[in-house]
Order: structure tokens, then C-alpha cells, then sequence
């Protein structure tokens, strides 16, 4: 059976562009699916509707997430669906698999009020707060994954048109407006990197935002910086990178912009994704037909 998973995950990476990230959450989820066959010796090339519903009971009692135990789901669905095409199985048992999730709520995020105090608390008067304020600017700007930010080059950015271009998953790109605050502290951290270079004698770098030593930025190096900068903010609650991007969401959408314009400046692929933050573009509907409306 491991032959067909990898099957699977070649299919995924090399015909549908997912990203190593994404095929290795499938491996993983699939990976669970081959450990329960074996406690339970079921057939996974056998499998009935009843095994699979019995696996999902089992992801249950992990005190697993609902949205965690659908992405499982849909794992298993896209994988019994590639066998079938593959004339693996005659039958697809995941057919009518499927999972009633818990009404989504809005991921949690900061208040404008917390954004902006976390972003001015540095206050780029050193070297390394320059960059961080640089890298605070875009990070609130764009809406970025941290992965996206830490990987940022130089060619992405365009200064002068005030947008960058930003490499999402499966290599797709996106092009995000920049706000002059983000253009005005990031011009001013790449003359502090340029120095960077120039004292360790190093040879120029794509990465935009570095380190002191003229190497990466890493994904551990802003979460660190996150908690830094909430903590001197006095943000008493639990903060995490991912709030930044979903700050950014929260705040364009009560702000007035719609959920496909949100959808294309977070780079996601599915509307479906974006559809967490539906309540706050219902909200954005129903003030605009109060305003507008001529009976109203």
C-alpha cells in the first residue's frame, strides 16, 4: 500500500503543483489511516464505507479538531478518488464520507488599537529595530505567511510602484500593494542591510530581511520578534505570527473590501478558505444597503 500513497503524492506535487508542505500533511494523514489498518487489521485497498467511518471514530477519540478530523477527511476522499482512477479499486468507499463541522468562527486577531502599538513599539532606533519596524510595515501591509516573508527577495519588491510579489503556495504569485509606511521603513532598513553586507564582506544576498550577520531571516526569528515586540506593546493576551495575517483580513474587510478582493490579496486558492471571514463582508453588505438604499 505504500507503493500507492506514493503514487498518490507524486500525482499531488507533480500534476497538481502542491506544495512539499501540503503533500507532506496528506503523507501524514494518510499515515494514520495505515497505522489504524494495522491495530485493527483492515485492508486500505479493501476498505468499506464501515472502515472508514471506523477510522474517523478513531481520529475522534485523538481529541483531534473538528476542522482537523475534515481535512483527514479530505485526504481520504482525494486519495480513494485517485485510486479509482487508477483502477486500484473498483469501488470508492470515501464516496459518502463526509463531516459536519462546528459553525466557524473568526480566527482570532488584534484590534487596529494592538496592531499599531505592536508595530510602533519598535521604534527603529537601532540597527535591528529599523528591521523589524521594516519588516513589522509589510508584514501588516500585505497579509503575508510568515514563510512568505521570511523568503522575500529583493526583485520581489518594487518601490517605486509601491506593490511586491509575493511567492504563495505552489509557487503561485500574487501582487500586493504596499502602504507608504511599509515603502518608507523598508527603504530605510535596506540601506542598514546594505551596510550588513559591506561589514562582513559578504557577497549580496536575494533575502530581503536578515539578520545582523547577513543571513536569512528565519520563520523561529519572527516568531521571537512577534512575541518581543506584543510584550513591549503591553498586549497582555497570547499572540502568535499567524494573528498578523489574519489582523490584516479582519481589518480590509470591515474596512470595506470584499471577500474575492481578500481571497486574492491572501493568496488563497479556494474562496472556500477566505469564507472564515464571511460574517465581517456580511456586516460590510449590510452597511452599504443602509447607506445606499433609497428606502432606507
Amino acid at each position: 500500500m505504500q507503493y500507492e500513497i506514493k503514487e498518490f503524492l507524486d500525482y499531488l506535487t507533480s500534476e497538481r503543483g502542491l506544495s512539499t508542505n501540503t503533500s507532506l500533511a496528506y503523507a501524514q494523514d494518510l499515515e494514520q489511516l495505515v497505522q489504524f489498518c494495522i491495530i485493527y487489521k483492515r485492508s486500505m485497498l479493501e476498505a468499506s464505507q464501515k472502515d472508514l467511518r471506523d477510522f474517523v471514530a478513531y481520529l475522534r477519540k485523538q481529541d483531534l479538531t473538528p476542522r482537523t478530523i475534515a481535512r483527514k477527511i479530505s485526504t481520504l476522499k482525494q486519495f480513494y478518488k485517485f485510486l479509482l482512477r487508477e483502477n486500484k479499486i473498483q469501488n470508492d468507499p470515501a464516496d459518502l464520507l463526509s463531516i459536519v463541522q462546528k459553525t466557524k468562527r473568526l480566527p482570532k486577531h488584534l484590534t487596529i488599537e494592538e496592531i499599531f502599538n505592536l508595530i510602533a513599539a519598535a521604534e527603529g532606533n537601532t540597527e535591528l529595530e529599523l528591521r523589524d519596524r521594516a519588516l513589522l510595515e509589510m508584514w501588516y501591509a500585505t497579509g503575508a505567511r510568515v514563510s512568505e516573508l521570511s523568503q522575500l527577495t529583493i526583485s520581489q519588491l518594487d518601490f517605486d510602484e509601491k506593490v511586491v510579489k509575493i511567492r504563495g503556495k505552489g509557487g503561485k504569485e500574487r501582487i500586493v500593494p504596499l502602504s507608504e509606511d511599509s515603502v518608507h521603513w523598508a527603504k530605510k532598513y535596506q540601506e542598514i542591510r546594505h551596510q550588513w553586507l559591506l561589514q562582513h564582506n559578504l557577497k549580496d544576498t536575494k533575502t530581503f530581511f536578515l539578520t545582523r550577520l547577513g543571513k536569512a531571516y528565519s520563520r523561529q526569528g519572527i516568531w521571537k520578534l512577534v512575541k518581543k515586540y506584543a510584550k513591549r506593546a503591553n498586549i497582555s493576551r497570547k499572540v502568535w505570527p499567524h494573528m498578523i495575517r489574519h489582523s490584516f483580513a479582519t481589518h480590509v474587510l470591515r474596512g470595506g473590501a470584499d471577500l474575492r478582493a481578500v481571497q486574492e490579496l491572501l493568496g488563497h486558492k479556494s474562496i472556500s478558505t477566505t469564507e472564515i471571514y464571511t460574517h465581517l463582508a456580511i456586516e460590510n453588505l449590510k452597511t452599504m444597503q443602509l447607506k445606499y438604499h433609497p428606502r432606507d
